[in-house]
């Protein structure tokens, strides 16, 4: 039963197909021009400007009188945030800028040198328990009239008359002061100067390939180090006791180089006659050479601790070293030609 408290009559109900129609729009809005009721619509969000996060987001409205914002409330900061990773490359370009700015400080550059100072002598002393760095800057100490001079010896030794080597405070003279001293400077110029040279020769015979540089470097670097094993293992076996290092007699030994140059070049114009003349004479000055400069190094003049047995060994020694040079120069040339 209804009951109807205004006291109207009860009329028949009214079907209505659309029952939310008539509350959507008021009458009124059928006046208003279209423009305005799409401005309206869309100055009104669908949530009413309400965040979807918990709490309401506030537009900074300056400095604020309280530390904390109030419960329920976030405020939207203005300030940049202090990284924020942008585009491709923005990263590693903050990264290299902070790096900069980092090695700019004072405190942090003198760690870093004083580190670097401390790998570098670290690795100083580990390398020269190998290799004896200080020992080859006095090989290297060269200039160029010793190296002419030093050519000119090694080709034309017979009217040479002082032997002897200079020192000073116990040690001998750099090569660059004394003509007479071992150096390094003209064997490893001549050695790479044969590489140079052998592969040219080739060229000449049409048998030339890239692969041949590389087997005619090693092989006369395999052969110069066993040379050198030979001899030490000679001294030891002999047991003699001389003034000659072992890069002594690396030096000596590698002076071969320079003629074995001078008879490949000769080879590229008078062939096997120009190659057989300039080989035998060299072959013959070298032996001399060697045989003039090892004698004052292992037989010193006027030293009384060294026996007359001894001496014969080491004279035999001092043949043997120049009588090997000729053998091993034709070794490494007779393919060349």
């Amino acid at each position: 039963m209804n009951y109807n408290h205004t006291g109207a009559r009860r009329g028949k109900p009214k079907r209505v197909l659309d029952p939310w129609a008539a509350l959507s729009v008021p009458s009124s809005t059928s006046q208003m021009p279209s423009s305005a009721y799409n401005m309206y619509n869309q100055q009104v969000p669908m949530n009413n400007g309400m965040s979807p996060d918990y709490g309401f987001n506030m537009p900074d409205q300056g400095p604020s009188t309280t530390s904390t914002p109030p419960y329920g409330f976030v405020q939207q900061s203005t300030m940049p945030p202090a990284y924020s990773p942008g585009p491709s490359g923005t990263d590693e370009f903050n990264t290299g800028q902070f790096t900069t700015q980092l090695l700019s400080q004072p405190i942090v550059a003198n760690m870093a040198m004083e580190y670097g100072s401390a790998v570098a002598n670290v690795g100083k002393q580990q390398l020269e328990k190998y290799v004896p760095v200080t020992a080859l800057r006095y090989y290297f100490a060269v200039d160029t009239d010793y190296v002419m001079m030093k050519l000119i010896l090694l080709f034309f030794p017979f009217t040479h008359k002082d032997w002897s080597i200079r020192y000073e405070q116990d040690s001998p003279l750099q090569p660059r002061y004394e003509k007479n001293a071992p150096d390094m400077y003209i064997p490893m110029m001549a050695f790479l100067t044969y590489v140079v040279v052998a592969g040219l020769a080739l060229g000449t015979q049409e048998k030339f390939t890239p692969e041949q540089l590389g087997i005619i470097a090693s092989s006369a670097l395999a052969w110069g180090l066993i040379e050198l094993f030979l001899h030490i293992i000679t001294l030891y076996i002999m047991n003699l006791e001389t003034s000659l290092k072992y890069l002594d007699l690396l030096a000596y030994c590698s002076y071969k180089y320079v003629g074995m140059n001078a008879a490949l070049l000769v080879s590229l114009l008078f062939k096997r006659m120009g190659f057989y003349t300039i080989f035998t004479y060299y072959s013959i000055s070298l032996s001399f050479f060697l045989i003039r400069s090892l004698k004052l190094r292992m037989i010193p003049e006027g030293h009384s601790s060294y026996s007359a047995s001894g001496n014969k060994r080491r004279l035999y020694f001092i043949l043997f070293v120049a009588g090997i040079q000729p053998i091993l120069m034709w070794w490494l040339l007779y393919h060349l030609i």
